[in-house]
């Protein structure tokens, strides 16, 4: 073999060098393709996380309001922070089945207020790595989260229900507000 390339020419080694050169750097911009866009998505599921625990808060705090208040816009705001954590699940129920539909886990993220642009990263991010022991534990907490926030709608649903009995109970409303600190507290946790 060390004959042989001895016989060839300079032109042929060239050749050579610079193709195997070539090769070297289109393997390492693949590379670092990959690993851009996999930490663009990272990225966005940290930034999605921020907006689901914001939203979690902002939640409740306003049905807590809504309990003093009786101010019909106090709730309007909780349900329209609850739609963020809720659409995040549509999202990791889709997402975790076999054959996932993706429009819904798409409608999912974007109703939990992830950037458009985000989306398709994400997913392709959740479907290659969730076998991965760190991203299989966010998802596992991500699971529980969502488990322990769905707490939250009948309390809400009550709380409503209480104030719009016509003679809402003080002594009933305080009950029924002193469920969501656990929750509260649990999700901060999470």
């Amino acid at each position: 073999v060390s004959r042989w390339f001895v016989n060839v020419s300079i032109t042929k080694k060239l050749y050579f060098v610079m193709g195997t050169m070539a090769l070297l750097i289109a393997l390492e911009l693949l590379t670092l393709w990959f690993s851009l866009t996999t930490l663009s998505s990272v990225r966005a599921f940290v930034a999605g996380e921020g907006l689901w625990s914001k939203a979690q808060k902002d939640a409740t705090y306003h049905l807590q309001k809504y309990a003093t208040t009786y101010n019909e816009k106090d709730f309007a705001r909780y349900k329209e922070f609850l739609k963020v954590p809720l659409g995040d699940h549509k999202a990791l129920s889709e997402l975790i089945k076999e054959k996932p539909d993706m429009v819904k886990a798409r409608q999912g993220f974007i109703e939990g207020r992830n950037h458009p642009s985000d989306v398709k990263g994400m997913i392709k991010l959740f479907r290659k790595f969730h076998n991965i022991y760190y991203i299989n534990k966010a998802i596992g907490i991500w699971q529980e989260g969502d488990s322990t926030i769905f707490q939250l709608i009948p309390i809400g649903n009550e709380l409503y229900t209480e104030i719009h009995s016509g003679t809402p109970s003080k002594e009933k409303i305080k009950q029924i507000i002193s469920k969501i600190d656990p929750i509260n507290d649990r999700l901060t946790t999470l």
